[in-house]
């Protein structure tokens, strides 16, 4: 998601997002407004990287994940899959590794049911934040782990989920961002991918769009009601969402939301390229 015009076609603007609103001042869009607090860093932040045309995820995730600009090793916004190139730039080190090689622990808290490795079997490819997690040894958590409230469900609720298994449960917002603030309370480093908001941006006809942002700030009042001691980072790797009018991603910059007792350690961060440094400022490495 992008920071965009406060006009109906933008669904966080139309969506009722109370948390949300309350925290920052006002709807997610271009007003959005600087915030520095011992506790609440909000910015706005450049996904360009330097170079013309649309962010892409490839490019925008890599970037994130290791504090290079992955456009300009590109030439260029690359995406949505990550190729050898950009492969290789998540070998030589992400957030997921440097936290391990740290003696920390670091996690994907997505879970991955049995569809989706039936999907790589025919030849759907992995994205930028699962390559990291695998480049960095990690395992890929299934539905024994989503089961046990170690894992998180790509639709927040676990809907899809339960259609495969009716004994896995169905969450409320609120629970599941309970459930990923006690999953971060066990790790160094945890990352959830919401990649739902991209897909919504790029099919989604306008009213569904509204119904998963005003889930989303739902999940996001449950994660920081239930957060003990850990610093809460959201960001976007490009614009799409916040402008229905088109499918395809926006030059628009994203938001910066940190929270938490290492939140100041954001409070420099401009562009997706100082997410890195900041991020393990924060971690204390």
């Amino acid at each position: 998601m992008g920071l965009g015009d406060e006009a109906a076609y933008n669904p966080w603007f139309v969506a009722q997002t109370p948390y949300l609103r309350a925290l920052v001042g006002g709807p997610l869009t271009a007003s959005l407004r600087s915030i520095t607090r011992a506790s609440l860093v909000v910015r706005q932040l450049d996904a360009g990287l330097g170079y013309p045309g649309l962010p892409q995820s490839a490019t925008g995730q890599a970037t994130l994940l290791t504090g290079v600009n992955a456009a300009a090793v590109m030439s260029g916004h690359y995406g949505p899959w990550p190729g050898p190139t950009l492969k290789g730039l998540l070998e030589a080190g992400t957030l997921f590794s440097s936290v391990v090689a740290a003696g920390g622990k670091s996690l994907l808290a997505n879970v991955f049911p049995p569809g989706y490795y039936q999907a790589l079997k025919n030849g759907h490819r992995v994205n930028v934040p699962v390559y990291a997690a695998q480049a960095a040894g990690l395992a890929l958590q299934g539905l024994a782990a989503y089961r046990a409230g170690r894992a998180i469900s790509a639709d927040l609720s676990g809907r899809h989920l339960h259609g495969l298994d009716a004994s896995l449960p169905v969450l409320e917002p609120e629970a599941a961002g309970r459930r990923l603030a006690e999953i971060a309370s066990r790790h160094t480093f945890t990352f959830f991918d919401f990649w739902l908001s991209d897909t919504a941006g790029h099919r989604w006809p306008l009213a569904e769009a509204v119904a998963l942002v005003t889930a989303l700030d739902r999940f996001l009042a449950g994660v920081v009601a239930a957060l003990d001691g850990v610093t809460l980072l959201v960001t976007s790797d490009h614009g799409n969402l916040e402008d229905k009018r088109v499918r395809t991603h926006t030059a628009n910059p994203v938001p910066l939301l940190a929270l938490g007792p290492e939140a100041g350690a954001f409070a420099e961060a401009a562009s997706l390229l100082d997410i890195y440094s900041a991020a393990i400022s924060s971690m204390g490495y």
